[in-house]
C-alpha cells in the first residue's frame, strides 16, 4: 500500500525530472485526495534562465482582496480563497538536474472531494458524461427502435425499470421507465413531484410526461417518465401505480399537476393521503386566458385574482376579496365558479400549511420543456424524441456534477459574520444558504411587538408607512427547543423564517436548533446509499461505475509500467505476468455475460404494434 502511495504523494526528497512533470504529479494528487491546483510563483537564474525554484499551491491558498462593492449585492461572489497552506516547494539540484522536493504542506483548511460519488475533479468532463448509445442514430422501425433503445439502457444499468401497458391484442397503450439515478433521487427528494404532462409527440399521438422535483441544490431532477397514448382515468391510475411499485410504494408528501379532472380522480384512488395542488404556472395562464378581456376602465381583474392566489393569508381575507372579483364579471363566468370549488388546492390560505418546499408552479421543469422544444408538438419519431430526450437528461445531471463540485471548491459569501450563518454555511447547499441568509437579514429589521409567556408577535419595521411583510406568532419553549411560527414557511419549505430567527436572536440562541436543521437541503443529503427494492444498493450511474474501476485498474498498473519501462529486463518479467494473468482472466471469465453491474436480473420485453 505505502508502494501505492509513493506513486502519486509528494514528500521531501522526492524528484521530477522537470518542473512540468512537478506540476502535472501536483494536479494529479489534488485530483485523487480532492482538491484543485494552483501554479506558483518560481525562481529564474540570471546567468542561465533556468527555473531554479517552483511553488505549487491549493487552489484556495491566500485571500480574496477585499470586494469594493457594499454588502447589499443580490447576487456575491462565492469565497474560493480560504487561506490554506497546502503546498508543494520543488528547487533545482544541478549537479543531477532534477528538480527535488524541498517543501510538502498536505493539511487543508477547507473540506476535501475526493473522488465523490466516482467524479474524480480533474477528469470531470461533462460532455463526456453523455452516453455512447447518444452517438448512434437509431435507424429502425419504432416497434424495433424502442426494444433496442430500452434493451439497451437495461443493459447499461441493472436497475432500470420499464413497465408497458398493452390492450388484449398486444399493443401498447402506456409505457413507464426509470433508470438507477431516477430511484436514487427519488428516493432521496421525492418528498415534493411535480406530474407534468404538457409534452406532445404529434407524430406517434403519444403525450409526454415527468415526474419532476428539488434536489439538495433547488436544482430539476426527474424521478420517473411516461409515454401515454391517451389521458384517461385508466391511464393515469396506471401510470402512478407502476411508478410507486419502483419506488417501493413510497408516496410524496405533496404533488402538483395540471388541473386535468381524470389525473385528480386517479390520484384520489392511488395516492389518497397524498397532499395534492394545482400548478400555478397553469391557472395564471388560464386566468389570462379567460378574465384578461375584464382588465378596463383602471381595473385589473388578472391582478385581483393573482393576489387571492399567493398574497392573502388568512380565509376571510380571500373570501372577500374573491366574492369582489366575481362582482367586476359577467354572471356567466363559469371559470370563477370551478377555481372557487377547488380553491383548497391553489389559493395560499389554504396552501400554506401545505409541504411544498417552495414549488407551486411548474416553471421548475420550464428548463427541460425549453430543451425539448424543437422535438414537442413537431413531427419526428418517437425513436428521435426519445435520444434527444436523454440528452437533455444527461446535461440536466452534469448540473448537479458542477454543484457538488463547487460545493469545495466555492464557499458561499457571508454578508454578516455571525455564528449562525457560519453555521448556516457549513451545513447548507449554497441556494439553500441564500435563501436561509435572505431571512436573517429580514430579521435584522424586525421587532418583537409583544410578549406572552412562550408566546411572541413579530413585525417589521416599517418603512415609509408601508412593509410587504406579513407579521407572525412565535411559540418558542427554550427547554425543549422547539418552536413554530403562523407563517408555516418552516412547515412549507424546510426553512426557518425571520420571524423565528428573531425569536432566537432575542433569546441569545446563537445556532440553529438542531431539529430545524431539514436535512435534505444539507450538504449530505445524498451520505446514505439508497437500496432498491430488491434489496440491493442502487449504483446511481452504473457506466461511470464501470469507468471508475477501469481507472482504479489502469491506475495500479501504470506506474509498474512506467518504471519496468526503463530496463528490457523488468519489461519482459512484466510482459510474461501479464500475459499469464490475461490468459487465467479468459479461461474463467471470457464467456460469462457482460453487464455494467453486478445484477443477475433479467428483462423482459414484449413491444408489438
Amino acid at each position: 500500500m505505502e508502494e501505492q502511495q509513493d506513486d502519486f504523494v509528494p514528500h521531501l526528497g522526492k524528484e521530477y525530472r522537470t518542473t512540468d512533470e512537478a506540476w502535472s504529479a501536483w494536479r494529479d494528487y489534488g485530483g485523487r485526495i480532492g482538491f484543485r491546483v494552483r501554479l506558483g510563483a518560481g525562481s529564474k537564474s540570471k546567468k542561465d534562465g533556468v527555473i531554479t525554484s517552483k511553488f505549487f499551491f491549493c487552489s484556495c491558498e491566500g485571500k480574496r482582496i477585499p470586494d469594493k462593492r457594499d454588502y447589499f449585492t443580490k447576487k456575491p461572489r462565492p469565497e474560493t480563497r480560504t487561506g490554506c497552506q497546502a503546498r508543494l516547494g520543488i528547487k533545482l539540484n544541478r549537479k543531477i538536474q532534477k528538480y527535488k522536493v524541498v517543501e510538502f504542506v498536505s493539511k487543508h483548511n477547507h473540506p476535501l472531494q475526493p473522488s465523490k460519488a466516482g467524479y474524480s475533479i480533474p477528469r470531470i468532463d461533462h460532455n463526456n458524461c453523455l452516453r455512447d448509445f447518444q452517438k448512434q442514430p437509431m435507424k429502425y422501425g419504432s416497434a424495433i427502435a424502442m426494444t433496442k433503445y430500452f434493451a439497451k439502457r437495461a443493459l447499461e444499468d441493472p436497475s432500470f425499470k420499464l413497465f408497458e401497458d398493452t390492450t388484449e391484442e398486444g399493443e401498447i397503450v402506456n409505457i413507464v421507465w426509470m433508470d438507477a439515478k431516477m430511484i436514487v433521487d427519488y428516493a432521496r427528494f421525492g418528498d415534493v413531484v411535480k406530474f407534468d404532462t404538457t409534452f406532445g409527440i404529434n407524430n406517434d399521438k403519444l403525450v409526454f410526461g415527468v415526474f419532476v422535483g428539488f434536489n439538495h441544490f433547488r436544482e430539476i431532477v426527474i424521478f420517473g417518465v411516461a409515454l401515454m397514448c391517451d389521458q384517461t382515468k385508466e391511464s393515469f391510475e396506471w401510470v402512478f401505480t407502476k411508478f410507486l411499485e419502483v419506488h417501493g410504494d413510497k408516496k410524496p408528501i405533496t404533488i402538483f399537476t395540471n388541473q386535468h379532472s381524470a389525473m385528480g380522480l386517479a390520484l384520489e384512488k392511488v395516492m389518497p393521503d397524498t397532499r395534492h395542488g394545482f400548478c400555478t404556472w397553469h391557472i395564471e395562464q388560464n386566468c389570462v386566458k379567460h378574465l384578461s378581456r375584464y382588465n378596463k376602465d383602471g381595473m385589473n381583474i388578472t391582478g385581483d385574482f393573482n393576489s387571492c392566489m399567493y398574497r392573502y393569508e388568512e380565509e376571510k381575507e380571500f373570501e372577500d376579496a374573491f366574492n369582489a372579483l366575481k362582482g367586476n364579471v359577467d354572471a356567466i363566468e363559469t371559470w370563477l365558479e370551478i377555481m372557487y370549488d377547488s380553491k383548497e388546492k391553489w389559493a395560499h390560505c389554504f396552501m400554506k400549511d401545505a409541504f411544498t418546499l417552495g414549488m407551486r408552479s411548474t416553471q421548475a421543469s420550464e428548463d427541460i420543456k425549453s430543451n425539448l422544444k424543437a422535438y414537442i408538438n413537431c413531427n419526428v419519431d418517437i425513436y428521435r424524441f426519445l435520444e434527444h430526450f436523454d440528452r437533455v437528461l444527461y446535461e440536466n445531471r452534469d448540473k448537479e456534477i458542477k454543484s457538488e463540485y463547487n460545493l469545495t471548491s466555492k464557499l458561499p459569501r457571508l454578508k454578516l459574520n455571525v455564528p449562525i450563518l457560519r453555521e448556516a454555511a457549513k451545513l447548507y447547499t449554497p441556494k439553500v444558504f441564500e435563501l436561509f441568509q435572505a431571512e436573517f437579514e429580514l430579521s435584522g429589521s424586525a421587532y418583537i411587538e409583544c410578549q406572552e409567556g412562550n408566546m411572541y408577535m413579530v413585525a417589521m419595521c416599517e418603512i415609509e408607512n408601508e412593509t410587504p411583510y406579513k407579521s407572525g406568532r412565535v411559540v418558542w419553549t427554550r427547554e425543549d427547543q422547539t418552536m413554530s411560527c403562523s407563517c408555516k414557511k418552516f412547515e412549507r419549505e424546510g426553512i426557518l423564517c425571520w420571524h423565528a430567527l428573531k425569536v432566537l436572536d432575542r433569546d441569545d440562541i446563537k445556532m440553529i436548533p438542531p431539529r430545524y436543521v431539514f436535512n435534505r437541503w444539507t450538504k449530505a443529503a445524498k451520505d446514505v446509499p439508497v437500496v432498491g427494492i430488491e434489496g440491493r444498493r442502487v449504483i446511481e450511474d452504473p457506466p461511470l461505475n464501470v469507468r471508475n474501476r477501469n481507472d482504479d485498474l489502469v491506475d495500479i498498473i501504470t506506474p509498474i509500467c512506467g518504471k519496468a519501462a526503463q530496463n528490457e529486463e523488468q519489461v519482459q518479467f512484466l510482459r510474461n505476468e501479464l500475459l499469464a494473468v490475461r490468459g487465467k482472466y479468459e479461461e474463467k471469465y471470457e464467456n460469462l455475460p457482460r453487464t455494467s453491474g453486478d445484477s443477475d436480473a433479467t428483462f423482459e420485453f414484449n413491444f408489438t404494434y
